[in-house]
């Protein structure tokens, strides 16, 4: 998986490579860094963001570039 950062600037004009198997997520407190990372296919992507649903939320949960289907 790649990972890379950009300011938060950056990160609004930012268009991923690709988009359906990308996500996002922003820094904590004072850290207004955007992470992306980069998943190998969608299905291991889908995979990330529902586990993360199957406990309470943070602020720094992935999100994904391309809104998963409620199938997905």
């Amino acid at each position: 998986m790649k990972q890379y950062r950009l300011s938060i600037a950056d990160s609004f004009s930012h268009k991923p490579e690709h988009p359906e198997r990308t996500a996002s997520k922003q820094g904590i407190g004072m850290n207004f860094d955007v992470t992306y990372q980069v998943w190998p296919n969608r299905k291991s992507l889908a995979k990330t963001i529902s586990m993360q649903r199957k406990r309470e939320y943070r602020s720094d949960d992935w999100k994904p570039c391309i809104k998963l289907a409620d199938w997905e």
